[in-house]
């Protein structure tokens, strides 16, 4: 695999069951010490102007809040669907608890009830989808601001690279452009405007200014070395992470979506069969709605379909499906932007970059929209 920093090469196929993410590591901004410390091996000269501390500081406010509320909104969702399956397993046993079997039936109920109350607060949350999806934008757009900076600034980072002065005006410009990045307060307030269609893309760029390309660099080997670290930061990371969301693991969206979309409609089928055996037991044959063999049918019917809205809580699959579709099309436009990278000179290579940004941004914004209207 290509790491998020580009440096290290390995060859492994992602098994069924394998995450594919498992040993993907996100460190396209050097905001870990074992990226510093690769980058810093291999060329010093790059680590001084590509290392931005502040700016790992800021990504630090984001990134681990944004990773905490989505591992929390999932537990949540997990827990009301193992409170429901365990009214379901008491309901379905209660028959077997002679002499208990009202009791063992009214805390099954209490445990349906309670687990399908809270897949509905988890389901409605705008709230807590609003603060998840806020920390997630703010994270990517500190993600921008450090590719965005420098793409704006090739000459002088480039020239920062052995030269002290160069170093210096590129540390006081780049502290200058921390003051566009939104305040993490203002951002839940947003996320409805944020799941909007993208206007205008020079909403991309994090400092107004930079929606026009500035002047392309004169050749130098500084500048060649900077560039080829920006593809494989930029680029290639971005391509390795979305190649893996599109494999084969159940961990994959697209394979997560085909699987809950055929157990949804076995479970509906199977609901409506056993729905039908009650219906004729009750209606053709007179049995009484209490007796143990009408209850089991219906406990069946119940139990199939609190699975099929457990499924929409855990794994919606049209959510899934629509990241799937958005990951597909985001390798296509990052994939070219590569393409366009390797065949051009330094100016095609500086306006790849820029594509990338804006192709960064859209794909931003659609995860906003397709999470924001899923909730």
């Amino acid at each position: 695999m290509t790491s998020a920093g580009g440096y290290a090469q390995a060859e492994e196929r992602h098994g069924l069951f394998q995450d594919a993410l498992a040993d993907w590591a996100n460190d396209d901004v050097l905001h870990t010490k074992e990226a510093r410390a690769a980058l810093g091996a291999k060329h010093p000269a790059a680590l001084r102007v590509l290392d931005w501390p502040e700016l790992r500081a800021l990504f630090a406010r984001y990134d681990p809040p944004a990773t905490r509320h989505g591992r929390r909104d999932r537990r949540f969702g997990l827990f009301s669907v193992g409170l429901a399956a365990l009214g379901l397993a008491l309901a379905m046993a209660s028959p077997l608890a002679i002499g208990a079997e009202r009791a063992i039936e009214i805390v099954a109920a209490v445990l349906i009830v309670a687990g399908l109350a809270m897949m509905a607060v988890h389901k409605l949350g705008a709230q807590a989808k609003a603060r998840s999806l806020a920390h997630r934008f703010g994270a990517e757009r500190v993600r921008a601001l450090y590719f965005q900076a420098v793409i704006n600034n090739l000459d002088l980072v480039s020239r920062a690279m052995t030269d002290d002065d160069a170093l210096a005006a590129w540390k006081q410009a780049r502290a200058r452009t921390l003051s566009h990045l939104p305040r993490p307060e203002d951002l839940p307030g947003q996320v409805p405007a944020l799941a909007a269609p993208v206007a205008d893309d020079a909403e991309a760029w994090v400092v107004p200014d930079w929606s026009q390309p500035p002047q392309p660099p004169s050749p130098s080997r500084e500048l060649d070395l900077l560039l080829s670290l920006l593809r494989g930061q930029r680029l290639d990371a971005q391509i390795d992470y979305v190649e893996r969301k599109l494999s084969a693991s159940l961990g994959a969206p697209g394979q997560r979506a085909a699987v809950a979309r055929v157990m949804s409609r076995l479970l509906l089928a199977v609901a409506a069969a056993t729905g039908a055996i009650a219906a004729v037991l009750v209606l053709a044959m007179g049995r009484a709605p209490l007796d143990t063999d009408v209850k089991l049918a219906l406990e069946v019917t119940v139990g199939c379909v609190v699975a099929v809205v457990a499924l929409g809580v855990i794994n919606d699959d049209r959510l899934l499906a629509g990241d799937a579709g958005r990951y597909a099309a985001y390798f296509t436009a990052v994939s070219n932007a590569r393409a366009s990278f390797d065949a051009g000179g330094v100016a095609e290579k500086q306006a790849a970059l820029r594509d990338a940004e804006v192709v960064c941004y859209r794909d931003l914004r659609a995860f906003i929209a397709g999470h924001w209207r899923a909730r």
